[in-house]
Parts: structure tokens; C-alpha cells; sequence
């Protein structure tokens, strides 16, 4: 992450504010958790090397109503011999100049994680789509490569549909490397 910007925290302290900070990538993980200093420092040679999320534009959305589940958030990963990892799928996008990005990047132990939240481009205010409506899915990729030996890539949505039938409580999609 930019080291210019400390992790914005929420009431919840594992939690982060998503509207703060929400980056297309491509971003590097940290080399230390110096923002959590209950986790130990990421062993040396082991990150998330350039994360970035791909959004799809309007002209690839269907209308969706989330809570049907015609349509469920979520994302497969495809991990190669070399470490690059592509995870693909979708995501309800609540207006026109919504995204999605990373808000924050961590190793600790064998474990990599990915915080992704939904953000709007605060410069687009004209909107086909109805703000805050929810009905429209797209296509989400997100790529990087995972530096390191891994036995796990999870991947949390922040701010995600509480009711998606592929995540737990947490939102969170666990991926066995």
C-alpha cells in the first residue's frame, strides 16, 4: 500500500473504512504489519505483488436484483506454477460510477489476504443506473501474483451483499493455493 496513507480504522479494529481507501492497483503488499501489531511481519521473500482490480464498464452489466440470487457475488481463483493468480466472477454495482478496489493487502504466516471494497468516482454525478439501487452485476477480475510459498489466498468483500450463498458471515472466500 501507499506508504503515505495509515490504515483508516472503523469502530471494529480488523475492520477498515473502504470509502478511504479504494485502489485499481497495481499494488504490492507490505513488507511489514507494522499497522497491526498483533501480526507478526511477513517471513522475508513472501508478499502480494501487483494486485489490481479489473472492473467491467455499464455495457457489460445485466439487471441483477441481489436478493433473487439469480446472481451470486463471488470469485474463482486460477493460480499458475509461478505464482500469478487471476480470480474472476462478479459483483452487484449499486450505480454507473461505482468500483471496486483494494483496501488493504497482508501476509501473515501461509496465509495472503486481499481486502476488496466498493467505491464511487465522487467526478461522475450523471447516472443511467439508479443510485443505490443494487440491480446491476458485472464481471470483476482480480490479478497478482503471490510471492512466496502460500497455502491460502483469501480474498474479503468489505462492504459486500450480506446475504451471498459462496461467502461466510464475514464475506470472506477462502482459496486453498
Amino acid at each position: 500500500m501507499p506508504g503515505d496513507l495509515p490504515p483508516s480504522y472503523t469502530r471494529y479494529p480488523e475492520r477498515f473504512d473502504p470509502i478511504d481507501r479504494v485502489y485499481v492497483g497495481p499494488i504490492t503488499s507490505p513488507a511489514t504489519n507494522d499497522w497491526n501489531p498483533h501480526y507478526d511481519d511477513p517471513e522475508p521473500g513472501k508478499k502480494l505483488a501487483d494486485v489490481a482490480v479489473h472492473n467491467s464498464t455499464i455495457e457489460d452489466w445485466v439487471v441483477s436484483p441481489p436478493h433473487t440470487m439469480h446472481r451470486v457475488d463471488g470469485l474463482e481463483l486460477t493460480v499458475d506454477g509461478d505464482g500469478a493468480f487471476t480470480a474472476e466472477g462478479g459483483f452487484h454495482y449499486r450505480n454507473k460510477c461505482g468500483y471496486f478496489g483494494v483496501n488493504h493487502l497482508y501476509v501473515r504466516g501461509p496465509t495472503a489476504t486481499i481486502y476488496l471494497a466498493y467505491s464511487h468516482d465522487p467526478a461522475c454525478s450523471e447516472s443511467e443506473v439508479r443510485d443505490e439501487e443494487g440491480y446491476w452485476y458485472g464481471p470483476v477480475t482480480v490479478t497478482g501474483s503471490l510471492d512466496g510459498d502460500f497455502d491460502t489466498l483469501r480474498i474479503i468483500l468489505l462492504n459486500g451483499n450480506e446475504n451471498l450463498g459462496e461467502f461466510d458471515s464475514t464475506d470472506t472466500m477462502e482459496f486453498g493455493i
